[in-house]
């Protein structure tokens, strides 16, 4: 979890069809009824519901696209589409499939808090927000939003538009993405519909801040957040070293400039669709992200698998130590890195966040 990382732009039975003027947010859904977590079934018009009403019509993970094709080439501007976009009770997160950033994988991952804005007390358009080296900033809103239910499958339309230039929050995209889209419900995960309070899977969704670490080959919480400048070093020196077979005394003449920024704490997302976001943090701003999909490993909910990272790089279980609705704890087995000489045993320890 700790090593993969990807740049962050810093910046979920009914048969029958629905018609698209009833609204089932302040309806309880007979196959919610033995579930604590938010409706996943709610439906309607955005534009005719409350606050309130709106956050439930819109949660739930919107599958937009298609897989991205990387580039193996330099960073360049181009044609992007949307992959995902996820509202939670709190957050969003967006999936660009974005060829430019090569370094990622070609997927840019945008992620903050967002705003309901209303007028005579019906939500008129939502405002996404994100965090960026000068603080908070609003980059987009999204209007005319409709979900229906048809023969058991959600669907959600909804008009979207940038209010920043992509470029100018990390991400090399043309300006071609401000159109009107539609998308398809991702299922929750299995246990969304049993998770009364009491159960592992209610509790673990959520936000969670990370308040200690430790491993098998004696890593701490203290040492947790390597000091990327080490890292970038490490590689100078390796490319320094290359050059020297080219010309004798050239190395000794260059000047290498990097900026490094490491983080200082983490951030934990975890939805009821399948989504993590693991998240480093710098003073509070947004550094490095991880993000991927997890799944219960058993019916006791005590064992969770994860995937995810540039490629899927990272797939590998854990096992739940504790759990309770303020603090988590989690075991991944046999973790091997590169450059380990052995395989470690890692220990999280999380508080949900305010």
């Amino acid at each position: 979890m700790k090593k993969i990382t990807l740049l962050i732009v810093v910046l979920f039975a009914v048969s029958c069809s629905k018609s698209s003027n009833d609204s089932s947010a302040d309806i309880t859904d007979p196959r919610m009824a033995s579930s604590a977590i938010t409706n996943i079934y709610a439906t309607g018009k955005v534009s005719e519901q409350t606050a309130e009403q709106a956050k439930k019509t819109i949660f739930g993970k919107w599958n937009l696209g298609s897989s991205s094709n990387s580039s193996k080439g330099a960073r360049e501007v181009t044609d992007c589409t949307f992959s995902f976009i996820e509202f939670t009770e709190y957050d969003y997160n967006l999936t660009i499939n974005a060829p430019g950033m090569s370094e990622t994988g070609g997927v840019a991952i945008i992620y903050g808090d967002f705003e309901l804005v209303e007028e005579g007390e019906k939500v008129t358009k939502i405002i996404l927000k994100t965090i960026t080296e000068t603080g908070e900033q609003n980059i987009a809103e999204v209007t005319d939003i409709e979900v229906v239910e048809t023969n058991g499958q959600l669907d959600i339309s909804f008009k979207f538009d940038f209010i920043v230039n992509l470029e100018s929050i990390g991400v090399p995209c043309n300006d071609n993405m401000d159109k009107d889209y539609s998308a398809d419900k991702e299922p929750a995960v299995e246990g969304t519909l049993t998770a009364d309070t009491d159960s592992n899977h209610y509790k673990i969704i959520g936000t969670w801040d990370l308040t200690d670490y430790s491993d098998t080959l004696g890593g701490t919480f203290s040492n947790y957040f390597e000091d990327c400048s080490d890292e970038i070093a490490d590689s100078v020196s390796e490319f320094a070293d290359s050059l020297s077979d080219i010309s004798d005394g050239l190395t000794s003449e260059l000047d290498f400039d990097y900026e490094c920024i490491p983080a200082d704490a983490a951030k934990l997302v975890i939805t009821t669709f399948g989504t993590y976001i693991y998240m480093g943090l710098s003073d509070e701003n947004l550094v490095e992200v991880v993000m991927g999909n997890w799944e219960w490993g058993n019916e006791e909910q005590t064992v969770f698998s994860v995937t995810g990272g540039p490629g899927d790089a990272l797939n590998s279980s854990a096992t739940v130590n504790s759990i309770t609705e303020t603090q988590l704890s989690f075991t991944f087995i046999n973790v091997d890195y590169d450059d380990d000489d052995e395989p470690r045993d890692e220990t999280y320890i999380f508080t949900k966040s305010n």
